[in-house]
């Protein structure tokens, strides 16, 4: 009984090797080519060189395993549409067809993430930074408007003093009405000369003087000699300070 199923085991084999010797002799690789071609995936290309490894298709059905392979992750990122699945396509294929469209997919990505965050902004300045950064944002007319608003609300900033070490101090008055009057004359009659806006400096808890001072922008040492000798031409009191 063992001996008949050992023969019959033994048949079976030998068909099934009969068979596949058969279907590897029958086919043909011109035909086999074509059906791969039609199918045209990854697994009917490498079925393909499976059945016939010294073809002269080689290397044609080589590079196109590789092409779909480039296709189909760039399916699945395009699906995915996430900052992760770009960022890993590019990894994985940086110089494909599709890399610079996953870049700047990942970059409108990121300035959308960017934009949300923005959206209950309170300060100008990242709302500047946005618009400086991405200047064709679609969402750039409501970060214009936004931008508006918080202007709007924000308290105007001193002006920025210039770079200098010295001032011209033009006077001293016991009264701020006295002060406020001699500024009003003095940038009357020397705008150019006084190369910008006059300070009344009040008089301070610590302060010697008790006096309201007249001070300039600051500038240069020789700037302040200069400007100080033409009020001085004029008959106007002028002493160079120190900051």
């Amino acid at each position: 009984m063992r001996r008949l199923i050992y023969t019959m085991h033994a048949k079976c084999n030998a068909i099934i090797v009969v068979s596949a010797l058969a279907l590897f002799a029958c086919s043909n690789p011109e035909k086999d080519w074509e059906i791969a071609q039609r199918d045209d995936t990854p697994e009917a290309y490498l079925e393909f060189l499976a059945r016939h490894p010294d073809t002269e298709y080689l290397e044609q059905a080589r590079t196109r395993v590789a092409e779909l392979k480039v296709v189909r992750a760039w399916e699945r990122a395009e699906f995915r549409d996430s900052q992760t699945g770009y960022q890993d396509f590019i990894e994985r294929f940086p110089d494909s067809a599709q890399a610079d469209t996953a870049r700047q997919n990942l970059a409108d990505i990121e300035r959308d993430t960017i934009w949300a965050t923005l959206e209950d902004a309170d300060s100008s300045e990242v709302v500047l930074a946005f618009m400086r950064d991405y200047p064709d944002a679609p969402q750039l007319a409501e970060a214009q408007a936004l931008l508006e608003a918080l202007l709007a609300k924000e308290p105007p900033k001193p002006p920025a003093e210039p770079p200098g070490d010295f001032r011209l101090q033009l006077g001293a008055f016991r009264t701020a009405k006295a002060a406020e009057s001699e500024v009003r004359r003095l940038v009357g009659l020397f705008p150019d000369t006084l190369a910008g806006p006059v300070r009344i400096e009040a008089p301070t808890a610590a302060g010697k003087t008790g006096l309201f001072l007249l001070k300039t922008v600051p500038m240069s040492l020789a700037e302040a000699r200069t400007r100080c000798a033409d009020l001085q031409s004029y008959g106007q009191t002028c002493l160079v300070i120190e900051r």
